[in-house]
Parts: structure tokens; C-alpha cells; sequence
């Protein structure tokens, strides 16, 4: 695993803003904005994420791809898409969404609009610092089934590095050892995959996950 120093998050908390402000500040700073949002019924927060976001975000989601191949699944993904429902005052955008039973009815779509569109059945949230918001109570209000949280410091001389697997049950979530989607998968396996790829390089560590999969089908 790298343990090259990973800036800190730029993280801006605000309290007592009101959906329709929360809805206009969105419209001010337009759909090119670098800015991620979590709004949870009066507190936003702001957050300019650094670009190791994005290269944990490709790793992983390589990771669930050859899943998905090697399982027969169709998946459809969207990145950095703003989740929100206006009648649970709640929004979020996770560096991932991931459709695997709606698949079929998200294939050829270039945006996710709950208003319309089923609640993805997996979303990635990746972070290197912590938010004043749980993000969790967001995800239950919109009925994500399945969140993987993933959490680095890189620091050094010991990096630490966790993926938690949460599951909605009773609407509230519980942490669970493996998948709901790719019931075989630990939490383990992924950030094995991670150090595999820092260490081996990704085209042998997708490999070498393929041939993993294969043993478990």
C-alpha cells in the first residue's frame, strides 16, 4: 500500500440551511462544480475531495466489475451523482452508485434523479477525514440497501485502511461481514485487492481477483 501524504479534505459545515437555500446554492455553483454536498434536514456540508478519491474510486469499482463479469451480473454505475429526495430533507453524493437489479432500466441513462429512478442497490463512499455529518442516517432516509465505506489516513509511518460493509435493515444500517450483492465477498478481499494493485500492478492483481472469483463460483 502507498504511503505517500494524501491532503486533507477541505470540509465546510453549515447549520440551519433550509432546503430551498440548500437547492439554490446548488444552482449557483452549476453542474461542473468540483464541490461535493451531504444535506441532512438543516445541516450541510461541503466538501472539495482530493484526488486520491478518485483513484480509490477506480480501483474499487474495477474490483466490482470482475465481479460482476464473473458472476453473470450486469451492473450499471454513476459517479459523484447527487442523490436527494426533498420529502425526507436529505441528499448526498457518494464518489459511486452502482445499479445491479434495475440494471436492465438504467442502461443508456447519463443521470440518476430519485424522482424518477429506483435507489441504486450499492453506493461507495470513500473518505480520508471525518465528516460533522453522519453520512449514514442520509443513506437509510433514502433507502440505499447496501453502502461501502471506505476510510484512509495514508499516513505515515502506518497507514490505515478499512472498508465497512453496511447493510439497511428495519431501516437503519447494521455492519456486516460479507456482501448482499456477491454474498462470498468479505471486506477483506477488497482491500487486498487494493494493496495488490500498489504492490503488483492492477492488470495482475485484476487477474489474479479473477481467478479468486472463479474458485468461489
Amino acid at each position: 500500500m502507498s504511503s505517500s501524504s494524501v491532503t486533507s479534505e477541505q470540509r465546510v459545515v453549515l447549520d440551519k440551511i433550509s432546503w430551498q437555500k440548500f437547492e439554490n446554492i446548488l444552482a449557483e455553483l452549476g453542474t461542473e462544480r468540483a464541490t461535493r454536498f451531504a444535506y441532512y434536514r438543516g445541516r450541510m456540508e461541503m466538501m472539495n475531495p482530493h484526488e486520491e478519491h478518485e483513484r480509490y474510486r477506480k480501483l474499487i469499482e474495477s474490483f466490482l466489475l470482475v465481479l460482476a463479469d464473473e458472476t453473470y451480473l450486469k451492473v450499471v454505475g454513476f459517479n459523484s451523482a447527487l442523490l436527494q429526495q426533498p420529502e425526507v430533507q436529505c441528499a448526498i453524493e457518494p464518489n459511486a452508485c452502482f445499479y445491479i437489479s434495475h440494471a436492465p432500466e438504467m442502461m443508456g441513462k447519463s443521470d440518476l434523479d430519485l424522482s424518477r429512478d429506483p435507489v441504486p442497490d450499492l453506493v461507495l463512499d470513500i473518505a480520508f477525514t471525518s465528516s460533522a455529518i453522519d453520512k449514514l442516517p442520509i443513506y437509510a432516509a433514502l433507502g440505499i440497501p447496501e453502502v461501502w465505506c471506505y476510510t484512509s489516513n495514508n499516513s505515515t509511518p502506518a497507514p490505515e485502511h478499512q472498508l465497512s460493509i453496511y447493510q439497511l435493515q428495519n431501516q437503519q444500517y447494521f455492519t456486516s461481514e460479507t456482501s448482499a450483492v456477491f454474498n462470498f465477498l468479505r471486506a477483506a478481499r477488497v482491500l487486498e485487492f487494493i494493496e495488490q494493485s500498489d504492490s503488483l500492478g492492477l492488470v495482475q492483481s485484476l487477474q489474479l481477483l479473477r481467478a479468486w472469483v472463479q474458485e468461489r463460483i
